[in-house]
């Protein structure tokens, strides 16, 4: 039996007041939207690590949004339709368009939502290309509210269904959506991607771990069926509800499934004349197709470099300027989103990023008034009194709101010098009673933390709470076979010889290093020996590839792990704590390390989780007992409590989150929605 979960032509949410602008006429948007059932049950609570229940934030619906039938030209495009260069926006938008309203974006308790005027630029000041359009692209192939995953709304598609058992999965791509050059959206797309990209040998694009059946490379991909143009199935050989969450979710978007082939072809050697791809290897430095279409095919978190000028997308802005000091983004001609009062979204014509060499590059442009948005973990909160003192003159506002990131954790790569089982090392992360985990988590004082860098705004800790016993530390690390020390109270490691417990800092945030250098002072405290290794992002990964790290300190997505927008706590995501295993089970055995028994248990209660949707009550209660074994197992600790995240924003900006929303990234991810008040 097939089971329409989300058939909608029309979001949800209560109907705005209409706009004063003069509309353009257009056809009807489509039939009436109809009321259907959500992807998954709703949200019930899901304890966090430390075994208290955290709620994850459900959609918020109040009624329906009918679709206008008129729409509002952008007046930074009127010109490039009156000379003929663009159609007018009725041709340009789907029927239905998808329609933005209160509780579309965000849950209305933690935002007031008002249709916007066009125009203006949103500046950013950013270390890399990409700012933060790479996430704010708002083009997911389902869309639910803020970080939350059971609305499912279609998004790039208009019908979407599943069976009962979750191994079915039926779309229909939005009739006249288009790609940012015109090029119509159709289920070649779909074929290109799975056909000449993932099935194709000599290509060598490895499977995005979502297509697995359950994330899992062992049960296989899913199986494409094209029905027709614009309808497309996708089925699975287990059960595999959690596949919703990918359709929701901003971190794979929408290109792990859709491509656009039009552009790619041209790369690809079964469908390129010979002639043009030769010319496309010499303009393009390469010597080899291969390399070329993967080049070219630029995903979606790369946005901002400047191979992918020239690429079409579906999201809101597009790259039209890169230089090695600025990034342009403007609006997407084509982007199918629209408010009640048929104004095309985004509302801003560009987002302007400037890159700079650091955060204090960053400070100083914040200072300057030379930014609209900071926020994402930008702005160090031991900077707000600055920020704060300067707000009227820099025509700024601040405000905070929870985290989309847990604090700086301590990862302990279970995996480190593995092929030595005698290393002193694996001696400590092979014990079955977990003494060195539970030591450090007993020697790491996060009320220290929180008021020394944090001013003390943030929460209790999110595991481990009440663990901190300096005592207790010292006496498990005896236990552990460290009770030997050296002539400078060192302790020695359980073979009796200098141990040296090393952490590595990539230093991706202003509070890394603050923090590694307090966790250096408490580990010490009870005779460990730390060594900090402050290494850019590129040494880190290179470091987490082939397995030389000890320890490291690393942030991750930890808010939204239960609904399933991020799964970032899997072994190898983040700091690495068993990247090894990972390998071999993400390669069927053929690379890496095979897991141990107590990894096994880990990866079962992984692949069972998949099952379900992650909100539904299945999904979640085995999300509390994958978050219980990692809590047993030390695998990850943090120091610190909930985080708290300061937001600097344009005075004149609107639709933005409430002070004390759940999620800083609401602040970027929104963007489609943000307009200038006149002042």
């Amino acid at each position: 039996m097939l089971v329409i979960t989300v058939l909608a032509v029309a979001a949800c949410g209560p109907a705005a007041q209409p706009d004063t602008s003069q509309p353009t006429a257009a056809p009807a948007a489509g039939s009436q939207a109809t009321t259907a059932p959500a992807a998954g049950t709703e949200a019930t609570a899901a304890p966090a690590a430390g075994g208290e229940a955290t709620a994850a934030p459900v959609a918020s619906t109040s009624g329906e949004i009918a679709a206008p039938t008129t729409f509002v030209e952008p007046p930074f495009l009127a010109e490039r339709v009156k000379a003929g260069k663009l159609p007018p926006i009725e041709q340009r938008l789907p029927k239905p368009p998808f329609v933005v309203g209160p509780g579309v974006l965000l849950q209305e308790e933690y935002m007031k939502w008002e249709n916007g005027e066009y125009g203006g630029d949103i500046n950013l000041a950013w270390q890399d290309a990409n700012g933060y359009v790479n996430i704010a692209g708002g083009s997911t192939i389902l869309r639910s509210p803020s970080q939350t995953t059971a609305a499912s709304r279609p998004n790039v598609v208009s019908e979407f269904s599943h069976s009962d058992d979750y191994t079915k999965y039926q779309f229909k791509i939005r009739p006249g959506l288009k790609w940012s050059d015109g090029e119509p959206v159709t289920t070649e797309d779909i074929r290109f991607t799975f056909e000449d990209l993932y099935l194709n040998p000599d290509v060598q694009r490895p499977w995005p771990s979502e297509l697995y059946t359950q994330g899992n490379a062992q049960l296989g991909p899913a199986k494409l069926n094209v029905v027709d143009e614009l309808t497309f199935e996708l089925t699975f050989s287990q059960p595999y509800g959690f596949f919703i969450a990918a359709l929701n979710s901003w971190i794979p978007n929408y290109d792990f499934l859709i491509k656009p082939a039009h552009y790619l072809k041209q790369f690809h050697t079964k469908y390129a004349k010979e002639a043009d791809l030769a010319a496309a290897l010499q303009k393009n430095n390469e010597t080899d197709w291969v390399a070329l279409l993967a080049k070219m095919d630029v995903p979606h978190w790369n946005t901002g470099e400047d191979r992918a000028l020239g690429m079409p997308t579906l999201n809101a802005f597009i790259l039209t300027e890169a230089s090695e000091t600025r990034r342009v983004f403007e609006r997407n001609p084509y982007y199918w989103h629209v408010d009640s009062a048929g104004k095309q979204l985004p509302y801003a014509d560009r987002i302007v990023t400037t890159i700079v060499v650091d955060e204090n590059a960053v400070g100083n442009a914040i200072l300057a008034g030379q930014v609209t948005i900071a926020a994402g973990n930008q702005v160090a909160l031991n900077k707000m009194p600055v920020y704060a003192q300067n707000a009227e003159q820099a025509k700024q506002r601040s405000f905070l709101t929870g985290s989309f990131n847990w604090p700086v954790l301590l990862f302990l790569n279970r995996d480190f010098q593995y092929e030595d089982q005698n290393s002193a090392w694996q001696k400590l992360m092979s014990d079955p009673e977990q003494r060195f985990g539970k030591a450090i988590a007993a020697a790491i004082n996060p009320a220290d933390i929180n008021k020394s860098i944090y001013f003390d705004l943030f929460g209790k800790p999110v595991m481990y709470e009440g663990a901190y016993d300096p005592n207790k530390a010292n006496q498990l690390l005896d236990q552990a076979g460290m009770d030997k020390r050296d002539s400078k109270e060192h302790r020695l490691g359980p073979d009796g010889k200098e141990f040296i417990f090393r952490i590595t800092n990539h230093n991706a945030a202003p509070d890394w290093t603050p923090v590694v250098e307090l966790l250096k002072q408490q580990l010490e405290a009870v005779g460990i020996r730390v060594d900090i290794e402050n290494v850019a992002g590129t040494l880190f990964d290179q470091r987490k590839t082939s397995n030389d790290i000890m320890a490291a300190v690393h942030w991750n997505d930890g808010s939204a792990w239960a609904t399933g927008i991020s799964e970032d706590y899997l072994p190898n995501h983040k700091g690495p704590w068993s990247p090894m295993t990972w390998q071999y089970f993400t390669t069927n055995g053929k690379q890496g390390r095979k897991p141990p028994a107590d990894m096994e248990e880990f990866y079962k209660l992984h692949t069972e989780r998949k099952k379900y949707p992650p909100e539904s009550p299945e999904g979640q209660k085995v999300f509390q007992q994958l978050m219980q074994w990692m809590q047993d197992h030390y695998v990850m600790i943090p120091t610190a409590g909930a985080r708290t995240t300061p937001n600097i924003v344009d005075i004149r900006l609107r639709n933005l989150p409430n002070e004390g929303a759940p999620f800083d990234l609401d602040t970027i991810i929104g963007t489609e929605g943000f307009w200038f008040a006149q002042q």
